[in-house]
């Protein structure tokens, strides 16, 4: 049985949770970054409940394995044929603020 999902205090309404989105988004934007279609159907069940902010993650992170995957093997498979030094993808990532005491 699934664990019911528990809120910090100001992600306790819809309300809420779509100003958290709505804010996550201005963030995006101002980084250069426009979330895509599949994180916009993530952001909306979180709105409805369905998702926290670290599901949110988790899930981006599943769907975008096997495409780092492969990109970190093309980097890999040119710098073997240009001994030039590997350099790994790296994708920016949005962390839930949290409240210091």
């Amino acid at each position: 049985m699934e664990q019911p999902i528990t809120y910090s205090e100001r992600e306790q309404t819809p309300a809420q949770r779509q100003e958290l989105i709505d804010n996550a988004r201005a963030w995006s934007a101002a980084q250069g970054a426009v979330p895509g279609p599949r994180a916009e159907a993530l952001y909306a069940r979180y709105v409805a409940g369905e998702l926290t902010l670290q599901g949110i993650t988790d899930e981006l992170r599943r769907q975008d394995a096997p495409r780092v995957v492969a990109a970190a093997a093309r980097a890999a498979a040119a710098s073997r044929e240009s001994n030039s030094p590997v350099v790994t993808p790296h994708r920016a990532e949005m962390q839930p603020e949290q409240e210091f005491l």
